[in-house]
């Protein structure tokens, strides 16, 4: 103790002021910067106290001079350690990804501040702390009883943090509230929910509930997905769709794989559970709202009947695949050129209607379509190239896919549709039917086809954007693809 009551210990003490003074104005680390800040204000007080020992002296009685000295050496020596294990446990999140709980620290803190108290109370003041504290065992009983709930909440913290069942930063569910937990103190866990609404429960509460911690080790999370398709349609089928779905959407992980199964056979279908594996379990409600949108709109196009229930009794008309009114933008597009009239209004009759939702690809660059579309509304946007390069944006009265249509060579370029939108979809099948009967047209086809081509060059050329069509043979393409003979 000779130490402390020397003046090297005050200018220790400042300089050690000054070091973790200046440690809170230069660290970017908030949780030190926090822990620290106890250090400065602590060695703060004993440069207080230290400066005017000398003033309290004189005006206190003799008795009394014991009290200052205690007093300043505490706060030193408070600082110092505070400064300590603030440092110890930075260097420690330097090597390690765990967050050093509060409960933690102040625990830490506490039985330092105990060890460091014991001697110089006994030095300074003459004060036997071991024996007070065995001679207080009838106040002891009396606070155990008042504080029972605060002291429940209390050992109940430490347990938690012995057992660690979860972490700061965990995705949690106690009872009826779940959220993400921000806080681990000593009476209580805060955590914050999906509304960003703060929610603080008890210890002693998380103690005795049932406990689900979504998060454990930044490990992905699964969910489960229920929905309903018709008895009409295969499962293998189903699934396939389902998977197609879910590898489309940006938010479902690939690694680990999604999965997809019959649950069960309802009264009115049959229900599928899909698996899907997220890396943030906030992201639950995002994913499940994008992955049902995209199977609706899949479902849709695919044919896939999501039934009512056989209990309810129902009348119903099926829809129109297609709308008289619309047809004009099928029967005006230059592919029906070399048709009459009345021909190319047959052909538009044959058109599907599909929908697709926000995001969705309708074609895809590389793969192999025998299908040709005409936008009817809503926007899609044309991309091509790693990355994806944005080339023109189609609207009503757009058309693509003709080349995959007549020519069977991959799609040019990958359509993405922008917001929801209705196209017209006309499949190889229809043109093979009257080509079969008017192998005349295929010629004036051919020549729309190297039109075409020529077209798409030049707007590839201009915006730079890939590997651009190249004109060739289209006459013989298309007797080989619709399997019709030379005259």
């Amino acid at each position: 103790m000779t130490f402390l009551q020397g003046n090297l210990a005050l200018v220790l003490g400042v300089i050690a002021f000054i070091g973790a003074f200046l440690t809170t104005r230069l660290t970017q680390d908030e949780r030190f910067k926090a822990d620290t800040i106890g250090a400065v204000r602590w060695l703060g007080l004993f440069i207080v106290l230290r400066l005017n020992t000398f003033w309290l002296e004189e005006t206190l009685p003799d008795e009394w001079h014991e009290y200052p000295h205690t007093a300043w050496m505490l706060a030193l020596a408070f600082g110092v350690a505070r400064f300590c294990v603030s440092f110890a446990l930075w260097l420690r999140s330097r090597f390690s990804s765990r967050v050093t709980a509060k409960i933690h620290r102040d625990v830490l803190d506490f039985v330092i501040y105990v060890v460091i108290a014991i001697p110089i109370l006994k030095t300074q003041l003459k004060l036997d702390v071991t024996t007070m504290l065995g001679t207080s065992a009838v106040l002891s009983l009396v606070l155990g009883f008042a504080l029972q709930d605060t002291l429940g909440n209390l050992f109940s913290g430490l347990s938690l943090q012995l057992e660690s069942p979860f972490e700061v930063g965990d995705f949690i569910r106690v009872g009826e509230q779940e959220g993400r937990v921000v806080q681990i103190a000593w009476r209580s866990t805060r955590i914050e929910t999906l509304l960003h609404e703060a929610i603080t429960l008890p210890n002693s509460l998380i103690a005795k509930e049932k406990v689900t911690n979504y998060t454990r080790g930044g490990l992905p999370m699964a969910i489960d997905l229920e929905f309903g398709a018709s008895y009409s349609a295969p499962p293998n089928f189903v699934k396939a769709e389902v998977m197609e779905a879910l590898r489309e959407s940006p938010l479902v992980l690939n690694d680990p794989a999604p999965w997809v199964g019959v649950s069960n056979f309802g009264e009115s279908s049959i229900t599928y559970k899909a698996r899907i594996f997220l890396s943030d379990y906030a992201a639950v409600p995002h994913v499940t709202d994008e992955v049902m949108g995209r199977l609706w709109y899949r479902f849709g196009r695919t044919g896939i009947e999501i039934p009512f229930p056989q209990q309810v009794v129902h009348f119903r008309t099926e829809a129109k695949n297609k709308a008289d009114p619309d047809l004009e933008l099928l029967s005006n597009h230059p592919l029906f050129q070399p048709f009459p009239v009345e021909e190319a209004v047959g052909l538009s009759r044959s058109a599907l209607e599909r929908k697709f939702g926000v995001g969705e690809e309708i074609i895809t660059e590389g793969r192999s379509g025998s299908s040709f579309y005409v936008v009817v509304s809503g926007k899609l946007s044309v991309r091509v190239g790693t990355p994806p390069k944005e080339i023109a944006v189609f609207e009503r009265g757009a058309a693509f896919g003709e080349m995959s249509l007549l020519t069977g060579e991959p799609r040019t370029a990958t359509v993405v549709a922008m917001e929801d939108c209705t196209l017209l979809e006309l499949g190889r099948e229809v043109f093979a039917r009257h080509l079969e009967a008017h192998p005349e047209r295929l010629a004036q086809l051919a020549s729309m086809i190297e039109e075409r081509k020529a077209g798409l060059a030049a707007a590839f050329m201009a915006n730079n954007a890939g590997k651009a069509p190249v004109p060739g043979k289209a006459l013989d393409r298309l007797r080989e693809i619709f399997r019709l003979r030379a005259p």
